[in-house]
């Protein structure tokens, strides 16, 4: 064998060695790093991870590891300008996630984050400082003192909804089920429309406990609580891809919105596109009556229903009566569902339900729409429920989610 030979061989085999103990290092610290991090020692795992990100700055979890420890370390510090200084490199860590392809909403919310804002700028009195301590203690690993902690402020300030949260949270990291179901419950009874201690509830029971239908009855009380937070759905969609199911609504395309004309404001523009796949125009009628209704709102009739409203919105009640007067069209002319597009079909089986408002409320609203939410649901707060669970949730199948 010739000596060139010889030590290209020798290189090769030096490189490859160079390549295993890499590996190896990578794998050690990733391995620390995870059990620090999955032991409730995210600050003790920061340095490791702060290695990691910068060895490997390709891996998404890294950097989404790395964006949660900095926040835990954030907690620890006193000197606003240090915390801002860590909360900006907590926010960059966060948006790399992101661009790694990291679709995970809390991640996507540090990548949002504003490092001016004080932590727990909301609140004040007793509470916030034990409650600022016991964030402290937790970030540190400390759960005991951390559970103590967040006990005295729920008892100095009963009204404050992050105590008991942050308490069932650490009764949960630690497998305690029964004491994080009580301080769950306790959250949900501060503030019953916030949809956290549904969702940490939820996600307690999906990997702690053994009854999935009730980690989804949680997770859909989460969304009746904030149907508009992505948040929200968060718990479900995991839900739903562990127990192969499928998240999605009923759809119900409608025609735009009227129109005044530009050169006429006094004059209504009504579009109606082609609706029917069946091949006739006895869909293209029902939302003719749709979109009639939506122009008397735009004309006087907003007026007459609110008049304490100076500047005209959509709302529940118009989007409810323009639906109705289509379902009431197909139904006078005795339109048959053969006859109907996927939306109408869709329409005339929420309709029918009586599930139409829960329908625009959740799967068709808008910011105008979204004004009605909090009245409705104090008054249907189990029918908003029993929508999600007939109608949105699905137990088999693809499809996409909200």
């Amino acid at each position: 064998m010739s000596k060139g030979r010889v030590m290209r061989k020798w290189i090769a085999a030096t490189l490859l060695c160079l390549a295993v103990t890499c590996v190896w290092a990578q794998d050690q610290k990733a391995a620390q790093a995870n059990e620090l991090f999955l032991a409730g020692k995210r600050v003790d795992a920061l340095p490791l991870y702060q290695d990691l990100a910068n060895q490997y700055p390709s891996q998404m979890l890294y950097q989404e590891r790395l964006a949660d420890c900095l926040g835990a370390e954030a907690v620890q510090l006193s000197d606003p300008a240090e915390i801002k200084a860590v909360r900006i490199r907590q926010r960059d860590a966060a948006k790399r996630a992101v661009e790694l392809g990291d679709t995970a909403e809390y991640v996507k919310m540090m990548a949002n984050l504003d490092p001016d804002q004080p932590l727990f700028s909301g609140i004040a009195g007793a509470g916030k400082t034990l409650l600022m301590e016991a964030e402290k203690a937790y970030a540190a690993g400390d759960f005991q003192t951390a559970m103590a902690k967040y006990t005295a402020a729920a008892e100095a300030d009963p009204h404050l909804y992050e105590a008991p949260l942050y308490a069932g949270d650490t009764a949960y990291v630690q497998h305690d089920m029964p004491t994080a179901a009580q301080w769950f419950a306790r959250a949900i009874g501060v503030d019953p429309n916030r949809e956290t201690a549904y969702r940490y509830w939820g996600d307690a029971i999906l990997k702690y406990g053994s009854d999935p239908a009730a980690a989804r009855e949680k997770f859909i009380e989460a969304v009746v609580a904030e149907p508009y937070s992505k948040l929200a759905w968060q718990g479900i969609n995991q839900w739903a891809k562990i127990e192969n199911a499928v998240v999605q609504a009923p759809k119900i395309d409608r025609p735009a919105p009227p129109t005044r004309d530009p050169n006429n404001p006094s004059k209504t523009i009504i579009t109606i596109s082609p609706q029917d796949t069946a091949g006739n125009q006895e869909g293209n009628v029902a939302w003719t009556a749709y979109s009639i209704e939506r122009a008397l709102y735009q004309g006087d009739e907003f007026k007459k229903q609110f008049p304490n409203e100076s500047t005209y919105r959509h709302t529940l009640k118009e989007e409810h009566d323009a639906l109705s007067a289509a379902v009431a069209i197909i139904k006078e002319r005795n339109i048959g569902r053969d006859s109907l597009d996927e939306s109408l079909r869709n329409l005339l089986d929420v309709s029918d339900a009586g599930m139409l408002d829960c329908w625009i409320l959740i799967g068709g609203s808008d910011d105008g729409i979204a004004q009605d939410y909090p009245a409705y649901r104090d008054q249907h707060r189990q029918l908003l429920h029993d929508y999600l669970s007939r109608f949105v949730i699905h137990d088999q199948g693809v499809g996409s989610a909200q």
